[in-house]
């Protein structure tokens, strides 16, 4: 029974780098891709040998080092507490709302039912139905119509008839009230699934169509990676050995050269553990030695998160002397909020999945063990898509100077720039030497309009001392918002962004936005780190 089990378990799990102790050995743990009870409800065999308890008691003796493993996936907090709390919310209330008219007047919401079903029919409905901002909209304006109408109507003289208005008013305003504050979230939610959509169709436009004097990069921080690892009968050392992390700066670089189109990733891994601008920009001006690039390069795309390392004061200055010494022309790109990092994601999944095919048979035990653990790995997936045709990959070990007495920032003070509220940032020479241009463009897609962008003013250095408290500190200076769907935050976005809206509504069920999300899911789960 016991090795029964064993394949049977075996055939719905997973390897990872975890291990644990299990009767003085050293043994790794398996991920059970579902759960002990539907592994053992899905099979006939399993329920024919044990019963549940006998099931989970064998489990819990025999075979410990299968596990179902917490999954920290990075997906975005906004869309997931939309999905699975304001949604269900939102289905209870207009539930609700219907019921308590009704219970005044039967044929209430026939009016309404009619409009919107026509409007089903000709295709001019939000794929999100009834929970969409569309629909919360007209039923707001069809009962404040419903309202006026009836109060112009006298009242009849029969008893009771003054209190039944009045107990009618009270529902409907209520229930205006209610879809009122669910109108603000909506309105909120969608200006973030729109800003999702326009910074991800623009990034993939830039993928797909990137010109010859055109420089692509994308970056972002991987969770870091902790070692030693190794195989099973080489673990015995792990509980007398201190965990080393190490920190990975993931690049994604694509660019023209000599004809050539050239898509190339950089892990540049480092046990120093800062995950901030100072490590961002250093390793930015190593990369940018690495690519070889020529003067035909004259324009440079920068897309990054909104991570404090990157959208900070610290970051933009550093680009404004890139664009003085090397590149005419720098964007600064902004994805969403927890959206549009698929690239990285995808090469972060491919980093630990080298790590732990390399830590079966060898011991990683430091920073140089990893880079030749990752070099293994990139050499084996470049001989099943060899580059030119295919990305290339590089390790590259980096160490990044003493943290320097005093930081060079872009002076805000100076200028009407809010660096939180934008998307989109245009560095340009000036006529005048040494002098460069900054245009704010809010979102990538207006880039492409001279007259969308607007100049943030005075491009002044500041410097100032790098105190320890603040080292890591970008334009942030409290703590982060606790709350999941913190409606504050997205309503201060859609307060400074409202001139760069675009006319036409997003919705959580477009297929564009449900294909980016599920791409996102499945990128992030693969560089998840399992619990």
């Amino acid at each position: 029974v016991c090795q029964t089990v064993r394949d049977y378990l075996l055939q719905h799990s997973s390897y990872t780098a975890k291990r644990i102790k299990v009767a003085g050995k050293i043994v790794q743990v398996h991920n059970l891709k579902r759960s002990r009870r539907a592994l053992w409800t899905s099979s006939a065999q399993m329920q024919k040998r044990l019963c549940l308890r006998a099931w989970y008691t064998h489990l819990g003796k025999h075979q410990s080092h299968f596990k179902k493993l917490k999954c920290r996936s990075d997906v975005c907090t906004f869309c997931h507490k939309y999905d699975k709390v304001f949604l269900p919310s939102l289905r209870t209330l207009l539930s609700q709302s219907e019921s308590k008219m009704i219970a005044h007047q039967p044929d209430y919401w026939k009016a309404i039912q009619v409009y919107w079903n026509s409007l089903k029919l000709q295709g001019k409905t939000d794929p999100d139905d009834q929970c969409s901002l569309q629909y919360v909209r007209a039923a707001i304006k069809y009962m404040r119509r419903m309202l006026a109408a009836r109060a112009a109507l006298p009242v009849p003289d029969v008893a009771g008839a003054l209190g039944a208005r009045l107990d009618f008013h009270k529902d409907e305003a209520d229930a205006m009230a209610a879809l009122a504050k669910a109108n603000v979230i909506l309105e909120c939610c969608e200006h973030h699934f729109s800003g999702v959509k326009r910074q991800h169709g623009f990034r993939e436009d830039k993928v797909d169509n990137l010109e010859h004097h055109c420089v692509d990069i994308q970056l972002d921080f991987m969770e870091n990676m902790t070692t030693p690892l190794g195989p099973e009968e080489a673990q015995d050392w792990f509980w007398a050995t201190a965990r080393q992390s190490i920190t990975t700066l993931g690049f994604y670089a694509h660019y023209w050269l000599n004809g050539v189109e050239h898509r190339q990733y950089f892990h540049f891994i480092s046990d120093i553990l800062n995950h901030d601008s100072a490590f961002a920009v250093q390793a930015f001006g190593d990369l940018l030695l690495r690519l070889g690039l020529s003067d035909q390069h004259t324009v440079l795309h920068v897309f990054a998160d909104c991570g404090p390392h990157f959208r900070s004061y610290e970051f933009l200055w550093w680009l404004v002397e890139v664009c003085k010494s090397k590149f005419p022309t720098v964007f600064l790109h902004f994805l969403l909020e927890h959206h549009g990092k698929g690239r990285n994601d995808g090469q972060f999944g491919l980093q630990r999945r080298w790590a732990v095919d390399y830590a079966r048979d060898h011991v990683i035990s430091d920073v140089s063990d990893m880079k030749g653990a990752l070099e293994a790995g990139a050499m084996m997936t470049m001989s099943l898509d060899p580059p030119p045709a295919g990305p290339s990959y590089h390790i590259v070990v980096f160490t990044p100077a003493a943290k320097p007495k005093f930081v060079d920032k872009l002076d805000n003070s100076k200028t009407d720039l809010q660096i939180e509220y934008t998307y989109c940032l245009r560095i340009q020479r000036h006529p005048v030497p040494m002098y460069v241009a900054v245009k704010d463009f809010v979102y990538s897609d207006r880039s492409t309009d001279e007259q969308k962008g607007v100049s943030i003013g005075n491009v002044v250095m500041k410097r100032q001392p790098a105190k320890e408290e603040s080292w890591r500190v970008s334009y942030r200076k409290t703590e982060p918002e606790k709350d999941n769907l913190n409606v504050g935050v997205l309503q201060r976005r859609l307060d400074h962004q409202k001139h760069a809206k675009l006319a036409n509504l997003a919705s959580r069920a477009d297929p564009e936005i449900v294909k980016l999300a599920r791409d996102q899911r499945r990128e992030a789960k693969r560089k998840a780190k399992y619990l």
